[in-house]
């Protein structure tokens, strides 16, 4: 096995591999390091992946965003500690857990989290602490194997749709390819346990405000799109969430209410949404962000854009 593993290794990825959207998080890095200010930056699972449409954030705020979500099975701490090193003064920081986060460990590994260090940026294992190491060790096993599979070299695309490619991403790091596509069959989630709650989620979330704050940059958190029918099976759970970011002090956008979505706003999950979803969110986000944010200056260009539109 280990043999196999230090094989496996030293083979790039596999054609199938290199497709998900997995990969996408090397343009977003590009965007977190090359985007100029201002700048808003977004960070969480995939009802931000699927669930935002950044050019209505950019005309209505005139600040540049940044999306950087991919997978809420990446972790929290993960995306915490990878997006850190971009955060610059002045930037506005918008986190949008799924509520799952904070049911479940701080340190969680996963086969997506495992195959982002091993096989998009060997580099990002600085990330990983000792615990989410071992956390990953369980899905060793079918990375190894899937290296020596003939359908992961003959298969080029993630699906016919390439919906969960990595070129399902705009310019804003938006996934935007499902925009056009009919809703897809799905089931509702699976009862959040009050119980199971785990603080160290939020104090992690808030040890990442403080770290941001000595940079000169601001953290909001918000409340992810959630279907309706799921959205009442947790209602408790949902409900603790929302107490805790105000116990903690967080400076937050909107209530769990008004982000929770109607089924005809979902797309193929309970927190991705089809694009009249995407632009009702988008627009509730726009308008928690106005009444939430001193007013952007315009960058240079813009006024000299806006200026030039002046002349006769």
């Amino acid at each position: 096995m280990l043999l196999l593993l230090g094989m496996s290794l030293l083979l790039p990825p596999t054609p199938h591999q290199s497709k998900s959207l997995l990969f996408a998080s090397v343009k977003k890095d590009s965007l977190l390091a090359n985007v100029p200010q201002p700048r808003i930056i977004f960070i969480g699972g995939s009802n931000l992946t699927f669930g935002l449409n950044s050019q209505t954030i950019k005309d209505s705020l005139n600040i540049n965003p940044i999306n950087t979500a991919i997978h809420a099975n990446l972790g929290l701490r993960f995306v915490f500690e990878s997006s850190y090193r971009y955060i610059r003064k002045g930037d506005i920081i918008v986190v949008v857990p799924e509520y799952s986060h904070f049911y479940q460990d701080y340190n969680k590994g996963s086969e997506e989290l495992l195959r982002t260090v091993l096989d998009v940026d060997k580099s990002n294992i600085k990330f990983l602490n000792f615990k989410q190491m071992i956390n990953c060790a369980q899905y060793i096993r079918n990375f190894v194997f899937s290296r020596f599979k003939k359908y992961e070299y003959t298969t080029t695309t993630v699906t016919d749709s390439d919906v969960y490619g990595v070129n399902s991403f705009n310019q804003y790091g938006d996934a935007c390819v499902h925009w056009n596509m009919d809703r897809q069959k799905f089931y509702p989630s699976d009862t959040l346990r009050l119980k199971s709650y785990n603080p160290k989620v939020m104090e992690g979330l808030k040890e990442f405000e403080e770290k941001i704050r000595q940079k000169g940059a601001i953290l909001y958190v918000s409340y992810p799109c959630f279907q309706d029918s799921s959205f009442y099976k947790s209602k408790a759970a949902i409900k603790k969430v929302e107490e805790e970011y105000a116990k903690y002090g967080f400076l937050i956008l909107g209530t769990p209410n008004r982000y929770m979505m109607n089924d005809s706003l979902m797309f193929n999950t309970y927190y991705h949404l089809n694009k009249k979803g995407v632009d009702y969110r988008t627009q509730l986000l726009v308008e928690d962000l106005k009444k939430a944010l001193p007013p952007v200056k315009r960058s240079e260009s813009d006024s000299l854009k806006t200026s030039n539109q002046q002349l006769p």
